[in-house]
């Protein structure tokens, strides 16, 4: 299913459309109820919806309880519900003498009934199936018979673009393009939902790569690969992030960066596996035993998952701290586009902060020296002699229970961060026709972004504001949202955890809509409540 999707809507790119395709599947190896939506369109933001213009189900029970979903489309002239087996297509799988055809079987009815000629498809399929000559041939023919048991419903009209350079990944794919981007040495991931992607991927790379027996190994190697001087990283959920606190904790204490990629799914314990949740924030701010810094940032599309996957490194080097970054399943998963020229415009630059500078027989070297900005140039094994510790230190890295030295190394770590603002603002304001600070102001995080903004083709006259960086909560933007009114914060859990942590901030008290059933907002729900404000 996974692929028949990757395949429509990359046909669909093809012809110029921008697309999403949106995944759900039960946590279980095989069965269930497995379905894609795929959603076109020629403008580049588009959410999810509810309620579809055309179903095609492979099998009965599929069928029975996906057709309240889809209530008779304008567009499809109210044909728009199909059941496989009686339009024919089990029989086109059985013809061919593989059921795994049978997806692609649909993909040909479907383009049909959509209208499209088919020679796009199977350039698509072609694609897809370029190193498997036979399996291409198969998939073509499936396709080829597919469409003709469609008949063009004589309702449809497209208007789409042309000449795009098209792009069309999964949030975690284009996460793993920044992380390639950023040189990661070395990966340690114990496989979770939803980041097995990442793992699989850049196992196809030179990226020194640790399958661990658990989470904890996984972390605790990354870090020693850190403090060896690689660019080092894990990706887990929050199951595996929980496993993790106690090692997030010592790279904190002895200063060591890391970069972590939490997928959040719905919790707790294993609540719903492979289902979307934003309830992790406030897990990922205080996470670990006693005080030390932290940066947490949140990408909201393909572009900021390529460049925050990339400047998480950066961050973790510059200012020597776990950098955690916050994704989700429906963000992780779902195939999204957008533009070409959008990731070429983006700049990536490696920046491994401030290093050690003197000779290899340097006695003086201090490994948690005292500095104005809190951040003590950083030494390798082999450079020369020094002490890394993760009880609490002093500067020469030796074990220390003095209260003064106690003050002096928090004061140290907890300041660190104080110029991070400088050139790192943390969120994006999207202005509406009457004016910053008129009218409602919308706040999201993560994966809300593209839902959030798709609904705002409706409402024009709201301001929006979506913020990549969570933690430190960033200072400029205390000063925009006082000057917002009827502030509306939307995210996926159940309390409101941004709201929250803004009204700690700022003191500003919001409304809230709120989603935690392991979907993310749909168009309908979002616009219909934002019809309300």
């Amino acid at each position: 299913m996974m692929q028949a999707g990757e395949t429509l809507s990359k046909a669909l790119n093809r012809l110029g459309f921008y697309t999403l395709m949106y995944p759900e599947y039960p946590s279980r190896i095989r069965g269930g109820d497995n379905h894609i939506q795929v959603v076109f369109s020629s403008g580049k933001f588009i959410a999810p919806f509810e309620k579809i213009d055309l179903l095609l189900a492979f099998g009965r029970e599929n069928y029975e309880r996906h057709s309240k979903e889809q209530e008779g489309s304008k567009r499809t002239g109210g044909q728009g519900k199909f059941e496989a087996g009686e339009v024919g297509l089990n029989k086109i799988a059985e013809e061919l003498g593989n059921p795994l055809v049978l997806n692609t079987a649909g993909l040909g009815f479907i383009w049909k009934v959509l209208g499209f000629e088919i020679k796009i498809l199977k350039e698509q399929l072609s694609e897809d199936f370029a190193d498997k000559e036979e399996i291409k041939a198969l998939n073509i023919k499936a396709a080829e018979m597919g469409y003709e048991k469609g008949s063009t419903s004589p309702h449809l009209t497209w208007f789409c673009g042309v000449n795009k350079q098209i792009v069309n990944l999964t949030g975690n794919e284009a996460l793993v393009e920044g992380i390639l981007k950023a040189e990661c040495d070395f990966v340690g991931i114990y496989p979770m939902t939803p980041v097995n992607e990442i793992l699989r991927l850049l196992a196809k790379t030179k990226i020194k790569l640790f399958r661990p027996e658990d989470e904890i190994a996984g972390i605790n190697a990354a870090i020693g690969a850190a403090f060896a001087g690689g660019r080092a990283m894990v990706a887990t959920s929050g199951g595996g992030f929980a496993l993790m606190t106690e090692a997030l904790g010592m790279a904190g204490m002895a200063e060591v960066p890391a970069v972590i990629v939490l997928g959040q799914r719905t919790g707790p314990s294993t609540g719903m596996a492979t289902f979307s949740s934003q309830a992790d924030l406030n897990f990922a701010i205080s996470a670990g035993q006693g005080e030390f810094p932290r940066i947490i940032l949140a990408p909201g599309d393909l572009e900021e998952a390529y460049r925050l996957g990339a400047e998480a490194f950066n961050l973790a080097e510059q200012y020597q701290v776990p950098v955690i970054l916050l994704t989700d399943k429906y963000l992780a998963e779902s195939r999204f586009s957008t533009l070409k020229e959008n990731f070429d415009q983006i700049k990536i630059i490696i920046d491994k902060g401030k290093l050690f500078k003197g000779n290899k027989g340097d006695k003086g070297y201090r490994r948690y020296e005292l500095t104005a900005d809190g951040i003590s140039p950083r030494a390798f094994p082999g450079e020369t002699t020094f002490l890394t510790n993760s009880y609490e230190h002093d500067e020469s890295g030796f074990s220390s229970d003095d209260a003064e030295n106690r003050e002096k190394m928090m004061a140290k770590r907890m300041g660190k961060l104080k110029n991070l603002e400088e050139g790192f603002g943390g969120f994006e304001i999207f202005e509406g026709k009457k004016g910053w600070g008129k009218g409602t102001t919308l706040v999201g995080w993560g994966s809300t972004k593209e839902i959030i903004l798709d609904a705002l083709k409706e409402f024009p006259e709201f301001n929006f504001i979506h913020f990549w960086r969570l933690w430190p909560f960033p200072q400029k933007a205390k000063e925009i949202l006082t000057k917002a009114k009827n502030l509306v914060v939307i995210e996926g859990n159940f309390s409101g955890q941004l709201a929250d942590l803004i009204e700690k901030e700022t003191g500003l008290k919001s409304q809230r809509i709120l989603k935690d059933n392991g979907r993310p907002f749909f168009k309908e729900e979002l616009t219909a409540w934002m019809k309300k404000i």
